[in-house]
């Protein structure tokens, strides 16, 4: 009878991973990023490039006088981005000793670690992206990097002010399509700075009149509230300054994940030349930059 209550450590192994997948996924969650802020979030469905199109407007439709013909309007031709998932992970070994010798609270720890650092790998890669060509981000599929004068996404070096940003976000808004019929009239959301310039950010972003002004009650800030969200990352350097539009409305840089699972995933296998437990941690996505149309950059002063 007393048999029948006994646990084997393989039973305690199950409850182990059940712990230690708790753990990481809290941890995962809970574990603060910026690149949501500013990147779409998107899927797919196995581990091939898989293609971000973008297609031209139509323009204005012509006149037609009385008696007149309809004429044929040119279907414009698109443009075309790309994304690949690829897999990221580790392995760690527990041996039997180390598994009935502990109170579950190391291991425990571990999980939480691997989960902050699924998080940090997406952080990491996409703030990698942008740093490539100088800061200028990668390159695209016409040669040129993301941020390029023929994209007319740079803007000439200055300071952050008030009178820089609106220029800024002049440039975004006078962006076309793709076959140049139509402006995109784009509006920047997220403005992403250094670590030493969030605050100067915010307080123009907030500031009722222009903070560079001598008379600060006269002039009336144009810029105020542009940004809805201002984020400083220890991830960027110098001066130089990013604006996003909405990533849902004019995507730049894409996270995309694998069959859209966001979260790190555990596998447990039981070892037989060693005795103890392996855990297998993982987390397919890609990040890429779909188009450069709805960002600009200015390298600051």
């Amino acid at each position: 009878v007393a048999a029948a209550f006994t646990q084997g450590t393989g039973d305690f192994t199950v409850l182990l991973e059940n712990a230690m997948h708790k753990a990481l996924q809290t941890a995962y969650a809970v574990t603060p990023d910026t690149w949501s802020r500013f990147c779409k979030i998107g899927s797919v469905s196995d581990f091939r490039a898989h293609g971000r199109y973008r297609t031209g407007s139509l323009g204005s439709l012509d006149e037609v006088n009385e008696l007149g013909e309809f004429l044929n309007k040119t279907i414009p031709d698109g443009e075309k981005g790309s994304i690949t998932a690829k897999t990221r992970g580790n392995i760690i070994n527990l041996s039997r000793q180390a598994i009935i010798n502990d109170d579950l609270g190391a291991f425990i720890g571990l999980a939480a670690d691997l989960g902050r650092a699924g998080r940090r790998t997406i952080e990491t890669r996409v703030y990698a992206l942008l740093a490539e060509n100088s800061g200028a981000g990668p390159t695209m599929g016409d040669g040129n990097p993301l941020f390029h004068a023929t994209h007319n996404n740079i803007t000439t070096s200055a300071a952050i002010t008030m009178a820089a940003l609106d220029l800024d976000r002049v440039a975004m808004a006078s962006q076309t399509d793709v076959g140049g019929n139509d402006f995109l009239d784009l509006r920047p959301a997220v403005l992403l700075v250094p670590l030493s310039l969030g605050g100067t950010a915010r307080s123009i972003n907030e500031a009722q009149y222009d903070p560079d002004t001598a008379n600060k009650l006269q002039k009336p800030n144009i810029v105020n509230g542009l940004f809805r969200d201002i984020v400083d990352s220890p991830r960027l350097s110098g001066n130089r300054r990013y604006l996003f539009a909405d990533p849902n409305e004019a995507p730049v840089l894409e996270v995309a994940f694998l069959d859209g699972n966001q979260e790190p995933f555990v596998e447990q296998q039981a070892g037989f030349t060693v005795d103890g437990t392996q855990y297998k941690v993982r987390l397919d996505f890609g990040v890429a930059a779909i188009d450069y149309r709805g960002a600009v950059t200015n390298a600051g002063g």
